[in-house]
């Protein structure tokens, strides 16, 4: 008899993964791809992803090229030389995969993020669910259900449809950039680029550069400019990044250009050679077509429930829209809860509720469009809390949230380095 009960056991359980198989697609092999696969095949999901360059990694790969690539496609991209992270490793993980013990730093250099990507896709045997230089062009819902999905080989430029039960797009959100209207920059007789553009500081030897934008990748650009530069400019707002640094001129915001000389809202002027706008990205899901009704309207993506689930087609699913919030780990409890929803084991609320939720969010939090996925520590941890508490899944342990409060509190400092010790308490030591 007991022999009989196992086996009638492990039926039961073939049963119950047969019920809820899904044919899911994945839109990008970068870090939230690789997440978004591993747990789609652990849950016994037929996935299939599509990646339209030839490595996996998404914009931690490192090129010398801008503009486009040798297949015609903008570079994706946005990584420049001698790049270390603004995070600790310690917060860019993912629950199961640890990086080398060797590794001692904890602001690490972009090519150590990526080996980190490359082992764990290794790892977790996920290459071969991954078609490289294919991209997706358009997304539709048949129905409720499924989708129709054309992707075309980027090479030979051949287009095919095929059919899904769900998609989830992980296309990132550092490849478009955002470029703010400056008055006279039209004019400006100097070489003015977007961050996502800059690969070495060489080029700006011995110039006046200004550099607009002081988020993580500004004040890191700054740095690098001021070995080489003759004179560095940060103009800026106020930044949680920023610390007063030998050979960096803070300046406040931009209000003109004339000719070459920089007019300052303090009425301030500056002779400037070049500029580099660090003014961030613009969320972009061109091949969505109009029926999914997601839209971004000045950088906040409307139609999304809890910042990921689609609310007119629920089985699409968009990743990473949070920012200011370590990427690694929320990429993993939002693929959690993803995973319980398509199991059925998390019912979402009615469609009218769900638009009700997002509605008193966006009242409650009472701000710009663009700045209402900035989370912050505190609205981060809040968010962490929301999704585990509403899926009944596995949150991320306060310690997380606790040493990413630390390092912005204490800037960025590359001497130091962190320890998790338990799931509220981490260590700091001298490298």
């Amino acid at each position: 008899m007991g022999s009989t009960g196992k086996t009638e056991d492990v039926k039961d359980i073939d049963l119950v993964e047969k019920e809820f198989k899904m044919r899911i697609a994945v839109i990008g092999a970068g870090a939230s791809g690789l997440v978004a696969i591993k747990y789609c095949i652990q849950d016994g999901h037929d996935c299939e992803a599509f990646e339209q360059t030839e490595s996996l990694g998404g914009t931690w790969n490192y090129t010398d090229d801008v503009g486009l690539d040798k297949n015609g496609l903008p570079i994706h991209t946005s990584m420049y030389k001698h790049l270390r992270t603004n995070l600790p490793k310690e917060l860019m993980l993912f629950d199961d995969f640890q990086y080398p013990e060797g590794l001692k730093e904890s602001f690490i250099s972009q090519n150590e993020v990526l080996q980190y990507l490359n082992n764990y896709a290794d790892k977790m045997n996920l290459r071969k669910y991954i078609r490289f230089l294919t991209q997706v062009t358009y997304v539709q819902p048949i129905d409720d259900n499924k989708w129709d999905i054309e992707i075309q080989d980027v090479i030979s430029k051949e287009k095919i449809r095929k059919i899904f039960d769900a998609v989830i797009c992980c296309n990132g959100k550092y490849s478009v950039p955002y470029m703010p209207h400056i008055p006279g920059l039209d004019s400006f007789s100097g070489n003015c680029i977007h961050s996502h553009n800059y690969r070495s500081e060489e080029p700006y030897r011995d110039k006046t550069v200004l550099v607009i934008g002081a988020g993580p990748s500004g004040v890191d650009i700054c740095s690098h400019l001021s070995r080489v530069a003759k004179k560095v400019l940060l103009s800026m707002k106020s930044s949680p990044f920023f610390k007063a640094s030998y050979g960096i001129v803070e300046k406040v915001p931009l209000k003109e250009i004339i000719g070459k000389k920089g007019v300052f809202e303090d009425q301030s002027i500056e002779l400037i050679d070049d500029i580099i706008m660090c003014t961030g990205y613009v969320y972009n899901y061109p091949f969505l077509s109009e029926k999914c009704q997601i839209t971004v309207d000045d950088n906040y993506v409307r139609g999304l429930y809890k910042e990921i689930v689609c609310v007119e087609y629920p089985t699409l699913i968009v990743m990473g829209i949070p920012g200011r919030i370590c990427p690694f780990p929320t990429f993993g409890l939002q693929m959690r809860f993803v995973m319980k929803m398509l199991k059925g084991e998390y019912h979402l609320p009615s469609r009218e509720k769900m638009i009700k939720e997002i509605q008193k969010e966006r009242e409650d939090k009472n701000c710009a469009n663009r700045h209402f996925h900035n989370k912050g520590v505190e609205g981060e941890l809040m968010y962490w809390i929301d999704l585990a508490e509403s899926a009944n899944v596995e949150g991320i342990p306060k310690v997380f949230s606790k040493l990413h409060a630390h390092v912005i509190q204490h800037k960025r400092d590359v001497k130091k380095g962190y320890r998790i010790l338990n799931e509220e308490e981490f260590q700091e030591y001298d490298i």
